[in-house]
């Protein structure tokens, strides 16, 4: 396969933009952003959210989160930002231009001798900006200023040190050396990709002007080495994971509309992963799922920007290939990291399924499929099961810093833990700075960005995604709206407009998995007409402060058999997988469930009992299961 051409109206696009070797401070200049306190605060639309989303999202100023568990990991994460010593993780990164350090390394995968030390500080700044643009906190924008400035002088320096202008990173160049003699190298691409998206986020999110100059002097770097590449030999490179490069070189199109950075986001077209997935075809299993999954968001980026159906296809097909053939009862997926044979469930239980970067990245791509096909509810249904039951559960509630465990086991007797070789006491999910890994990293930003697709709109309509607590704010309809719910433990919600006056749509999902149909009350008066399970509740009316819905959202218990053997089944309520606690018992064989045995003992918190194997088991929704061995696939 040749490189693919650059659309017609990609081009047309681009010769109306900035180039890139014009002063950046003309991006400013075009009104994406206004001066705010000696910086430069964005007011439009955010490019990761894609070009649909630009549209469709709610700036995370809009939305804010209220009392609950999704607040309450919000804000152990924002604690551990205030903690975290940048200057820690900027000693790769010093060190790698001959600078004194100001502090002593990290550890884990931001060891001084780790391949891929610096990908973290990329996580770290986007976790920065998130919390930043969802909260205002001020010394979260201002840690993120300190690491450009710091990231911005490194860079400044590699000519210095016989590196090519622009380049950036805590290894030395050197490593793309190996990687293009095709010799042992652990992705430097991908650790270039995490620093230039915490940069652009750095810009989007803070409106910080030196980010993007950074970002625009890397990505002109990325540019020129793969430039120089043959085709056979930019194959052979995209052998190494290289995460979602090529998407970072798309929004860094986005905001300066030099089309170069387009032909050097095609470069990374993986053709041994790419064509069997535009053609529809599974040839997933043995491939590494998180190396894989970040290409997919690349590829509807690259769509959205060109134009070329292919690279719709292979996202499109990919999401439905994964979600229907390659995913666990909790949404996620991957087994030992790797996918598996299609439908092979049962047969791949372990301790280290489900790794918790894989479902950052399918929430992510989910996230941009949504923007552009609003009214599917199947797309929000994945994104809540997976949010529920993995996302939210991947942190620590005994942690006041909110520490991200590496995996989901879903193995009989499984337990949340770091895996062996983290190194780290079993029971710890991970620890300041001696622990540092991708999950660490990507956890920073899952919990720094709840607030993200619980609404969105079109012109003339909000809709109400995820049940929440929450509030937000339409500045062009000049109205708040408030959610209310107590959801999974109350089968509903409740939403009220708390301050403004405008006619407006408003659209509530109303998930597949609902038991029953959902009754609807507006202010106090039900409504004869309710939704069916799978659609919208959709309301066209003059909306006034103070008016008030009440939805209910019947939810019942069901058994959901594996495909490749029947027998082994996960038990959920609604769209929550329940588990089995089994305290410090690690049960070595799948358990043998009563199948008619499940019966619920409390609704707040959610707690129910089953039999197994002749015992009474207690079940509890899997997010909330910490620090005990746990059970989720039974025999029946």
């Amino acid at each position: 396969m040749t490189s693919h051409p650059v659309s017609r109206r990609t081009v047309l696009a681009a010769a109306g933009g900035v180039a890139a070797g014009a002063a950046l401070a003309g991006c400013l200049s075009k009104g994406a952003h206004a001066a705010r306190g000696g910086r430069a605060v964005p007011t439009g639309g955010y490019v990761g959210d894609g070009v649909a989303g630009l549209a469709g999202a709610f700036p995370l100023a809009a939305v804010r989160l209220l009392d609950g568990p999704f607040r309450a990991n919000q804000t152990r994460n924002t604690d551990y930002l205030h903690f975290v010593d940048p200057d820690r993780l900027l000693y790769t990164f010093r060190r790698n231009v001959d600078l004194p350090p100001m502090a002593g390394p990290c550890g884990g995968w931001e060891a001084p001798d780790s391949e891929v030390r610096g990908h973290c500080t990329g996580h770290l700044l986007s976790a920065l900006a998130l919390t930043y643009a969802n909260t205002a906190d001020q010394a979260a924008a201002d840690k993120g200023s300190y690491l450009v400035s710091q990231l911005a002088l490194c860079q400044a320096r590699s000519p210095r040190m016989g590196r090519n202008e622009g380049y950036l990173s805590a290894f030395p160049e050197t490593f793309f050396d190996l990687l293009e003699a095709g010799r042992p190298v652990w992705a430097p691409y991908y650790m270039i990709h995490k620093i230039m998206a915490g940069l652009i986020d750095q810009y989007e999110l803070v409106g910080n002007a030196q980010a993007l100059e950074v970002a625009v002097r890397l990505a002109d770097w990325v540019d020129r080495r793969t430039g120089r590449l043959s085709y056979a030999q930019m194959q052979q490179v995209l052998e190494d994971e290289h995460g979602a490069i090529a998407e970072a070189l798309a929004n860094v199109y986005r905001l300066t509309g030099d089309a170069k950075y387009l032909r050097a986001a095609d470069r990374f077209y993986h053709a041994r992963i790419f064509d069997p997935l535009a053609r529809g075809t599974d040839e997933l299993a043995g491939n590494h799922a998180n190396t894989t999954i970040p290409k997919m968001i690349s590829c509807l980026r690259l769509w959205e920007e060109t134009g070329d159906s292919r690279y719709h296809a292979i996202a499109a097909n990919f999401w439905q290939i994964v979600t229907a053939h390659h995913t666990y009862v909790t949404g996620g997926t991957s087994n030992y990291e790797h996918f598996q044979e299609p439908d092979s469930i049962a047969a791949q239980l372990s301790n280290l399924t489900c790794e918790n970067c894989c479902s950052y990245h399918m929430l992510k791509l989910t996230r941009l499929l949504h923007f552009n096909q609003p009214d599917r509810v199947d797309l929000l249904d994945y994104y809540e099961r997976t949010l529920f039951n993995q996302m939210l559960g991947e942190q620590d509630p005994d942690s006041a810093h909110g520490f991200n465990i590496y995996y989901t086991g879903l193995s009989p007797g499984a337990f949340k833990q770091q895996p062996r070789f983290m190194g780290s006491d079993p029971d710890v999910y991970s620890t300041d700075y001696d622990n540092f890994s991708c999950d660490h990293a990507t956890g920073l930003e899952t919990q720094a960005k709840f607030a993200d697709t619980i609404y969105s709109h079109d012109r003339d309509s909000l809709s109400v995604n995820l049940f929440i607590p929450s509030e937000v704010t339409w500045a062009d309809k000049g109205v708040t709206l408030r959610q209310t719910t107590g959801f999974p433990d109350e089968p509903g919600t409740r939403i009220e407009i708390v301050s403004g006056d405008a006619a407006m749509v408003l659209r509530v999902r109303v998930p597949s998995w609902v038991a029953a149909t959902p009754q609807v009350r507006l202010n106090g008066v039900q409504l004869p007409a309710a939704p069916a399970p799978g659609g919208w509740l959709v309301l066209d009316r003059r909306w006034r402060t103070g008016d008030q819905i009440a939805v209910t959202l019947p939810m019942r218990l069901a058994l959901n058999p594996t495909p490749d053997e029947p027998s082994a089944q996960a038990v959920t309520y609604g769209p929550i997988v329940l588990s089995g606690a089994y305290g410090d018992r690690a049960v070595a064989q799948m358990p043998r469930l009563d199948p008619a045995s499940p019966t619920v003992t409390a609704t707040r918190p959610l707690t129910f009992q089953a039999n197994a194997d002749g015992e009474t088991v207690t079940l509890v929704p899997i997010a909330r299961m910490h620090h005990q061995h746990y059970n989720v696939y039974w025999q029946t």
